[in-house]
This record gives structure tokens, sequence and C-alpha cells, in this order.
């Protein structure tokens, strides 16, 4: 009990201060989008910027061509998958606005991003042979790019889906 209290504290302590804070804005626009709510599409097509946290991660991997490479394919089958959920969530647009369902799925994609690279600094530091494992070059980077680019594939969705007749609040 003793060595996971140090170990969960030295986590808590050895991460960046500016970690915390992000997490904590994270949690709150998962929230956010948690609820149905009009607004502009505009704002849609800043999510995708999400994917330059990856770029560090992915050039401090042990083979960082593979690691690119296997997360910009990921990354493309993440823009397939985020246009095709985010039409569950499309209630009605018109123009530059959308009225939207709640969603889950932003605040998991997030989370899952923030942990995983969270997880990866982690691994790399106490267990560098399992970071440079092939297996791990390709599926780590892989989990990173679709979970990026279902950000990108949902404000598609919202730029080219019909504009609707019902008023928009």
């Amino acid at each position: 009990m003793e060595f996971l209290t140090g170990f969960l504290t030295g986590i808590f302590y050895g991460a960046p201060l500016w970690i915390w804070p992000l997490l904590i804005l994270l949690i709150a626009l998962g929230l956010h989008c948690s609820r149905r709510r009009e607004m502009s599409i505009l704002p849609y097509f800043l999510m995708p910027l999400i994917a330059l946290t990856n770029v560090p991660t992915l050039l401090a991997q042990h083979s960082a061509e593979l690691a690119f490479m296997s997360w910009g394919f990921a990354y493309l089958s993440g823009i397939g998958g985020g246009f095709w959920v985010q039409g569950r969530w499309i209630v009605a647009r018109r123009g530059l606005r959308a009225e939207v369902a709640g969603e889950w799925l932003s605040l998991t994609v997030m989370m899952l991003l923030f942990w995983a690279n969270f997880a990866n600094g982690i691994l790399a530091a106490v267990l560098p042979e399992l970071t440079a494992g092939m297996a791990y070059q390709i599926l780590f980077p892989g989990l990173l790019g679709i979970a990026s680019g279902s950000f990108l594939g949902r404000p598609l969705r919202l730029a080219t889906w019909p504009n609707s007749t019902p008023s928009l609040a």
C-alpha cells in the first residue's frame, strides 16, 4: 500500500503543473458537449487542433517515422468515424448555426487522448523497453490517430449537413 501511495504521489507531483488545469478544462468542455445546445459550427473547426497535442508524443517515440505513419492512417479512419457518428447528434442546421443533441463521445475521446498521453509518459519512464517495441510503435499512435481524426470528421459532417427548415432558437 505504501508503494502505491508513493507511486501515485510521484505521478501527481512529477507531472508538469499545466497538466492539471488542462484536465479540468477538458472535463468542462466535455460536460458542455453532453448537453443539447445551439451554437455556431465554426468552433467545431477548432477541435481538430487537438491533433497538434499528439506531435510531441509522436516525435518522442523510438521510431517517429513509423509512429507518424501509423497515426496518419488511423487519423484518416478517425475522420470517417467522426463524420459518420456526428449524424446521430445533429438536430438542425441553418447557415453557420446548428442545434446538436448532447453526447458523451467528446468527453470520452478527450479523456482517452489525455490519459493515453499521460500513460505514455509514465511507461516511457518506467518501462522504456515496452514503448520501444514494434507493436507499441504502431498501436499507440494508431489509438491517438483515430481519436484525433474524429474531431475533424465531425465538423465536416456539420458543414455538409443540409440546411433545416425548423427555426433554431
